[in-house]
């Protein structure tokens, strides 16, 4: 895992850390509450970062595969 110095914002981490702690969590009617997954792709589309590379959830980091 190759650090790259990149970060998201507090705000952004407290989203994604909140959709991580949602995730398998089901709403009436079968919905599925959280998807970090698809936060994390959101969040690195934002920043224009490289297909493939994820968040370190401890700082909110860019980190490569």
């Amino acid at each position: 895992m190759e650090r790259t110095g990149k970060f998201i914002t507090a705000e952004e981490l407290e989203g994604l850390l909140t959709e991580l702690k949602c995730s398998g969590m089901f709403l009436s009617g079968g919905q599925p509450m959280g998807d970090p997954a698809r936060e994390a792709e959101r969040l690195r589309v934002k920043y224009a970062m490289p297909e493939g590379y994820g968040i370190d959830g401890k700082n909110g980091e860019f980190v490569s595969p």
